[in-house]
C-alpha cells in the first residue's frame, strides 16, 4: 500500500522533494524551472533551471487540480523575453504548463504530475503572476460555425 502524502512528510529521514515546472509551446519550446535551488537539476534526463517560484493550486483536497496561480519573482524579464515570442499567428497554439513534484530517492519519476493552460499572465516590474487552467483559454469566444446545411438561408448570401 502506497502511503498518504503525510505518512510520506513524516518518515524519517526527510527527503528532498523538488517542485517544477514546465512551459511549452512551439514558438518558445520547453522553459523548465525547478523551485528554490542555487544550481541546475537534472530529473528524468531534462535540465531544470533554478528559479523562486510560488504555486498555489486550486482548494478541493481529494479532486485533480483544475486551477493554479504560479507566482515568479525577479524573473519578469526572462518572461518578457518568451512571451515576445508568442505573437501573430502563432497564438493559435495555447500555452502548457506541467507541474511535477520529484524525489530526491528517484529523480526520475514524478509523484504528482499535472498539466493545465497557461490562461493569464500579469507582469509587474518586480513579479510575474502566471494563472494556469483546465480550460483551454483559446477555446472561449468561438462562435458557433454556420453551414447551409443546418441553415438554409445562407445558400442565398
Amino acid at each position: 500500500m502506497m502511503p498518504t502524502f503525510r505518512q510520506f512528510k513524516s518518515q524519517r529521514p526527510n527527503r528532498v522533494l523538488y517542485d517544477t515546472l514546465t512551459f511549452y509551446n512551439s514558438v518558445f519550446g520547453y522553459i523548465r524551472l525547478v523551485d528554490k535551488q542555487l544550481f541546475p537539476k537534472t530529473f528524468a534526463g531534462q535540465i531544470y533551471t533554478p528559479c523562486r517560484m510560488e504555486i498555489v493550486e486550486s482548494q478541493q483536497s481529494s479532486t485533480p487540480v483544475i486551477n493554479s496561480t504560479v507566482k515568479f519573482s525577479r524573473m519578469a524579464q526572462d518572461f518578457k523575453q518568451q512571451l515576445k515570442l508568442w505573437k501573430g499567428a502563432s497564438r493559435i497554439t495555447p500555452i502548457s504548463a506541467t507541474y511535477q513534484r520529484f524525489d530526491a530517492a528517484d529523480m526520475n519519476t514524478p509523484l504528482k504530475p499535472w498539466t493545465l493552460y497557461v490562461n493569464d499572465v500579469s507582469m509587474d516590474q518586480n513579479d510575474v503572476t502566471v494563472t494556469l487552467t483546465l480550460k483551454n483559454p483559446l477555446n472561449n469566444n468561438v462562435g458557433r460555425l454556420y453551414t447551409p446545411e443546418e441553415f438554409p438561408g445562407l445558400q442565398n448570401a
